[in-house]
């Protein structure tokens, strides 16, 4: 979550996106910048028209609030298949396999760029003649993040246009970070949700994280304890705080997160079967830890 992103993280970045794999929706994925959404990579169905009802929007928030729009390419085309839209911010930055990242400096996305995606969402859904008109479901946005762009769901979340928020390998940072060896270090650059966030939040919300080796493992924790006011689920599984999201289709936590998806912008009722219940499929699933509160 620092300013300018280390090279390491750049070349998990590019390495992550380098090499999309097969989607498992029913729909090829187009990865394109649109002009009228400057400073985002959008990910959407290939043939607008051939899509079943209303496509839900998602403004994503790339790790480390990254400004590199396929950072988490191969996660959010799968979930593009399945009859989404979503923008992350930055451009299309790829590398070829085994080289190095393109040179220059890496800063993070603003803010403000999940509204961005949020208020391009309606303005194109109302363009007459355009390639999304009356094709955007604008009940059914989601924001939706990993590492610090965990944090930028969690500021976004208070928005009165968002029906869900999914807060991936984050949590709120309260005093020191927890590096992978086990040291700490100070928070730097930027923070974009904090404690205050969390009482605002008004929409159903769920938290898929690494374990206690994640290191935001700690700060998921504590919002959990303080989330009171919306249903919140849990849900961490023993990865560490990389996830399984550069695996094929985004793993197994992918998989949770697009179910969430599609229960609460779809109204799936089997994809609810994996988090309603004391039965629910994470509950019952030895590699996952759940808890719950304000849900079945």
């Amino acid at each position: 979550m620092r300013t300018t992103l280390s090279s390491l993280m750049i070349a998990a970045v590019l390495a992550g996106s380098a090499a999309a794999q097969p989607a498992s929706g029913p729909y090829a994925v187009t990865v394109e910048i649109d002009p009228d959404l400057p400073g985002h990579t959008v990910y959407r169905p290939a043939d607008l028209a051939a899509v079943k009802g209303k496509l839900p929007v998602i403004a994503y928030g790339n790790g480390g609030c990254a400004n590199v729009g396929t950072s988490a390419e191969v996660f959010l085309t799968e979930v593009a298949s399945h009859g989404y839209v979503i923008a992350a911010p930055g451009p299309i930055v790829r590398a070829a396999p085994g080289s190095p990242p393109p040179a220059g400096p890496r800063v993070q996305s603003k803010p403000g760029q999940m509204m961005d995606t949020l208020a391009w969402a309606a303005a194109e859904n109302a363009q007459a003649g355009g390639a999304y008109a009356g094709r955007l479901d604008l009940s059914k946005l989601a924001v939706m993040g990993g590492s610090c762009g965990g944090l930028e769901a969690i500021a976004a979340a208070k928005d009165p246009r968002v029906k869900t928020a999914l807060v991936l390998n984050s949590g709120v940072i309260r005093g020191a970070i927890r590096n992978a060896d086990g040291s700490t270090r100070a928070p730097s650059g930027q923070i974009p949700a904090s404690e205050a966030d969390l009482p605002q939040i008004r929409v159903p919300i769920v938290y898929l994280v690494g374990g206690p080796s994640d290191r935001a493992y700690a700060g998921a924790e504590a919002d959990f304890a303080q989330i009171n006011q919306v249903p919140v689920f849990n849900a961490n599984l023993d990865v560490g705080h990389s996830g399984t999201w550069r695996e094929p289709r985004g793993g197994e936590m992918g998989r949770a997160a697009l179910a969430w998806l599609n229960w609460k912008l779809k109204g799936d009722a089997k994809a609810a079967t994996l988090f309603e219940g004391p039965d629910c499929g994470l509950c019952k699933d030895p590699r996952w830890t759940v808890k719950k509160k304000g849900m079945k």
